[in-house]
């Protein structure tokens, strides 16, 4: 299956009159499948300014994941949710009460299927899940900050299919070997070691900024 990610907010602006902002969001659209917002950065206006500046719109939004509760993924939620009412919620442990029960999922620690192509690793150390999309050439991983290890997260994944371009937010890590055997990396958002990841993967590593589209 083939997917088309719009990084949505990221601390780092691209251009096309979008915001840089502290958190992380992004889009996925499935060809001929479903649309899924992936976090909902810190504030709910911003990202609608940023998906209104990119051109696309979140009523289509079916599912909305939320890899962990801190405030710069799902600052934004009460916005996401007033533009798509009716998409399902899949989050980790703690539920919204402002979600009706038919539209909450609360994830645990084992694989879900989120829809067809998008899995969920399930929750690790009962913090936060990442998003696996499967494609014809691999696996697309999105990660909120990996607060459970990019190397636990990784390995999770590989039990949906095999890691093969890895998108989001890796704060402190800093066992860059593990990325040896992707094909492609983004790192975002809380990611400290940005400069070295591009540096020693020039081939392979590129920027991270809200405006940038991938097609996987």
């Amino acid at each position: 299956m083939a997917f088309h990610i719009t990084v949505l907010y990221d601390n780092e602006a691209g251009g096309n009159n979008v915001q840089g902002d502290w958190g992380f969001s992004a889009l996925i659209e499935a060809e001929g499948g479903a649309t899924v917002l992936f976090d909902t950065g810190a504030d709910g206006r911003i990202l609608l300014h940023n998906a209104t500046a990119l051109g696309v719109s979140l009523r289509e939004v079916s599912a909305i994941v939320i890899s962990h509760w801190h405030w710069d993924h799902s600052g934004g939620l009460p916005v996401v949710l007033r533009e798509c009412p009716d998409a399902h919620l899949f989050v980790p442990l703690v539920a919204s009460e402002h979600v009706p029960e038919e539209q909450l999922h609360v994830v645990g620690p084992d694989p879900v299927e989120i829809a067809p192509g998008v899995h969920s690793t399930g929750v690790l150390d009962g913090i936060e899940q990442s998003l696996v999309l499967e494609t014809g050439q691999g696996g697309c991983v999105l990660m909120g900050c990996a607060h459970p290890g990019v190397g636990n997260l990784l390995r999770a994944a590989a039990t949906i299919t095999r890691p093969a371009v890895l998108l989001g937010g890796l704060h402190g890590f800093s066992e860059l070997s593990l990325l040896e055997d992707l094909d492609a990396v983004y790192p975002c958002h809380c990611t400290q070691r940005k400069r070295e990841i591009l540096a020693r993967y020039p081939a392979k590593a590129r920027p991270c900024a809200a405006g940038i589209v991938l097609n996987v």
